[in-house]
């Protein structure tokens, strides 16, 4: 449809300063999101403020992004860890900064065979990164609805809200959901992007929900809004592909963190069985895992298989 808000959300790594100069500052904590909208156009950038400190800061802010945007002028191991976060969570769509005729041979050597291979080096203004961003396809919305949370609070007079993304489908106004790790039944009073009511958000879309039969108390990050049923999971037999970035593996009984789904929580891992301290609602069957010490911190790709 024309008059259909186009949303794309975007991970952004070192480029704050070019963040800042082409959005305007939202929601703020471990993540901060910036937001641009020129028309029906909607830009959501997602910096993780608190990596490296806090590795779930930065995947929490890789997880809901459609594309990715980089700073590469400088190579250490953060910047490692970023690259290996990324071709984890599958991101092929990108940009890396670079200086104009930098020899990004180094680079484009450490990326080769990853799911970064494909970004364009872009050496351009802050209004031209707009408008390659701007470039993306357009997305399917025939999926079922699911949102994800990343901020919940009470506003006076309206209640619960929840600040969130689509990931699939679309969300629509007094649509009953299902809030899966609250276990409650909630509907959706009204839906806002850029501050405007809109009737429907279709995935992709950054948004705030006013929410009927839930307190913000009971909404946590990774929160799931969903119509579709999703069994929760917590001893799992899992397939595990290893980074070939990382040295390490586990030997004997490990402790793991599961860093998708807006999620950071522990775990146990032996052989292929994976059992968390509680209980997780698996939105795919592929997830991303941590550890807290050896760089890179995320570090294998699973499957669960039963």
């Amino acid at each position: 449809m024309e008059n259909q808000l186009r949303s794309i959300n975007v991970f952004s790594y070192g480029l704050g300063e070019i963040i800042k100069e082409i959005s305007k500052k939202g929601t703020e904590s471990d993540i901060t999101l910036y937001n641009r909208k020129d028309g029906n156009r909607i830009m959501t950038f997602i910096e993780p403020s608190r990596y490296p400190d806090k590795i779930s800061s930065l995947t929490d802010s890789i997880y809901p992004s459609d594309v990715a945007i980089v700073d590469g002028r400088k190579l250490d191991r953060f910047l490692g860890e970023v690259l290996v976060a990324l071709d984890l969570f599958r991101k092929d769509s990108g940009i890396i900064f670079v200086d104009e005729y930098a020899d990004t041979s180094s680079l484009r050597k450490i990326i080769k065979g990853t799911a970064v291979e494909n970004y364009d080096f872009f050496s351009g203004s802050a209004m031209d990164l707009v408008e390659r961003i701007a470039g993306l396809p357009e997305r399917s919305v025939t999926d079922s609805p699911v949102a994800i949370v990343d901020h919940a609070f009470t506003v006076k007079s309206v209640g619960t809200v929840a600040l969130g993304f689509v990931l699939s489908g679309s969300v629509k106004k007094h649509q009953e959901l299902r809030a899966t790790y609250a276990g409650k039944e909630v509907q959706v009073r009204s839906i806002q992007m850029q501050d405007a009511d809109q009737e429907i958000a279709a995935k992709g879309s950054r948004v705030g929900l006013a929410l009927k039969n839930i307190s913000s108390d009971d909404i946590q990050r990774g929160e799931i809004f969903t119509d579709r049923k999703i069994d929760p999971v917590a001893k799992v037999t899992v397939e595990m592909h290893m980074h070939p970035a990382v040295r390490e593996k586990p030997e004997g009984k490990t402790e793991v963190f599961l860093a998708d789904f807006m999620r950071f929580q522990r775990g146990t891992i032996e052989d292929s069985t994976l059992e968390m301290d509680r209980e997780f609602y698996p939105v795919s069957e592929w997830f991303v895992l941590a550890r807290q010490t050896t760089l890179p911190r995320v570090f294998s790709r699973c499957r669960i298989t039963k």
